[in-house]
This record gives C-alpha cells, structure tokens and sequence, in this order.
C-alpha cells in the first residue's frame, strides 16, 4: 500500500481539501469588528450641515457601521441609500441602506472598502424600499459627507 502512488495521491487530495476547509473556517468564524475602536471616515450631513450619520470602517472584515447621530425617518415606503461619489470613477457606488436610528452594520466590496478609506463623497438619496432598482441613484440627494482619508 505505501508504495501504491494512487493512495499517495488519494492522501494528498484529501488533506489538501481538509486544510483549505479548515482555513476557511477559520476565515469565516473571526469575531465580528468593534466599531467602536474605529475611527470615522465621514459624517454625513444635512443641507444645514447638521450632522446625521457617522460612517466607520473596518477595512480588513469589509464592513462599515453607519450610526444615526439622531433619528431620521425616511418618507412613508421610502428608505434612504448610501452612494460613494470617488474622483476619477465613472458613476456613483452603491454602497447600502442606511438605518433610520441606531446602527447598521453594511458588507461592502474588497473594492468599496479600498476606496472609503480614500478620498471622495458620500451621498445618500431616498430611494424605493428595497433600494434604487437601476443600481444608480433613482432618487433625489437629500445628505452628503466628505470621506476623511484615513491615511
């Protein structure tokens, strides 16, 4: 059996496949981030420059926390989308919902989360209730914040 190269390759399969299970595992189960040892990367602001939404980023899980500063409820069957607005890029990204009180912890894209710790705008419009339904903003601009590049 030990000089059977079939078996050999057989053994080498399965614990290639066993390591590469264990390793995403231990991807998938790290803790969750503490937004509240992050810094903000935008507050965003009403036209009054009252501000509404603070945005924190946890680059490495890609997700950031977006915390009412203050309760904000959108129009009936309406929520409001955040978009990020980056120089040099064609067209605004969707980034999420936002909540109306409280926070929100929102997944965002390897890419997204690159270009949040950047430099560029966010911009929230109201949208549908499940969100714009073209994947650019259908609704009017009603909040904008400045990223703060985070070095």
């Amino acid at each position: 059996m030990w000089d059977n190269i079939r078996a050999w390759r057989w053994a080498t399969g399965a614990f290639t496949t066993l390591s590469l299970a264990l390793l995403v595992a231990a991807i998938v189960a790290r803790d969750p981030p503490d937004f509240s040892d992050m810094s903000i990367v935008a507050v965003v602001r009403d036209g009054e420059r009252h501000p509404v939404w603070a945005i924190r980023l946890a680059s490495a899980a890609h997700e950031i926390a977006a915390d009412s500063l203050r309760d904000e409820p959108a129009p009936p069957g309406r929520v409001y989308q955040l978009w990020l607005l980056v120089p040099d890029r064609t067209g605004p990204r969707q980034i999420g919902l936002l909540p109306s009180s409280g926070r929100k912890r929102i997944a965002v894209s390897p890419e997204n989360a690159r270009l949040l710790a950047g430099v560029g705008e966010l911009v929230v419009t109201v949208e549908p209730t499940r969100g714009s339904p073209v994947g650019s903003p259908s609704g009017r601009t009603v909040f904008r914040g400045t990223l703060e590049k985070s070095g």
